[in-house]
């Protein structure tokens, strides 16, 4: 059991305490157990500049020594993708040591996605009618560009759609396949983020024909996360998200043997 993905009180957008976190994961039979914070700077986010690494790495090396015996920890974090803050979120980067980064698309058009959807669906009546091109426009930014380890959440747009998102491979399907063949050239991981099945859109992301493209085409690292933010959250899916790992035989990006042998 791996889940990768999980916010705690350093992120605006939670207010679950890191050792609430691990006990929960230790009761869920969680063995490898990564902290995955929001690091955000766009203009209209309240979670911006929120994140305080200098403070977690204290916080995560105390509770890592702590908790040695019963658990694998790793902090992570989770960067938000806009060219016009990369910078910030790069010097971020460059500075502190975290054992991986998850680079996610949270704002399109400097619109929170949630508002963007809104917008751009506003007075369509299905999403054939609607262009979503932008978000896979700045997420081939981001997998060109920027510095990371994984791919967060690919198709996290369907999660606020208020249509259908089935077509959306055939839809743009050129766009996508060039995402992938970055990410696979770039020896970069995609994410199984299992927290699309909590929601209306009762998928993970990315959904299944994605990850049989990804397949087709060579890839094989993928990490499993179930974006927590709330203990009962910890571990949701991640059963769903092993077998789908089976199904395709991928792996983790972690090599969990060599993980375990170390």
């Amino acid at each position: 059991m791996i889940d990768m993905h999980n916010h705690t009180e350093y992120s605006f957008d939670s207010k679950l305490p890191m050792e609430q976190s691990i006990k929960t994961a230790i009761s869920k039979d969680i063995g490898i157990f990564g902290f995955s914070d929001h690091l955000d700077f766009a203009d209209d986010d309240p979670g911006q500049n929120f994140y305080n690494a200098k403070k977690q790495f204290v916080e995560f090396d105390k509770l890592k020594d702590k908790y040695k015996t019963k658990i694998k920890l790793l902090l992570g974090i989770e960067a938000s993708y806009e060219s016009y803050y990369y910078e910030k979120t790069s010097q971020i980067l460059s500075n502190f040591n975290f054992d991986y980064i998850i680079m996610s698309i949270h704002f399109v058009d400097r619109l929170v996605i949630s508002k963007w959807i809104k917008t751009i669906e506003k007075g369509k009546q299905s999403a054939a009618e609607t262009d979503y091109s932008h978000y896979f426009i700045q997420m081939k930014e981001l997998v060109e560009n920027s510095n990371f380890d994984i791919l967060g959440h690919m198709d996290y747009y369907k999660k606020y759609s208020k249509f259908n998102q089935n077509n959306t491979l055939k839809r743009y399907y050129t766009i996508i396949k060039e995402i992938l063949q970055i990410l696979i050239d770039r020896g970069k991981t995609l994410e199984i983020n299992t927290s699309g099945l909590r929601h209306k859109c009762n998928e993970q992301f990315p959904s299944n024909d994605f990850l049989q493209l990804y397949k087709d085409m060579g890839g094989t690292l993928i990490s499993i996360g179930s974006d927590s933010h709330k203990k009962e959250h910890i571990g949701f899916g991640i059963s769903n998200a092993n077998k789908l790992i089976a199904d395709y035989k991928f792996k983790h990006f972690l090599h969990l043997e060599e993980t375990c042998q170390e």
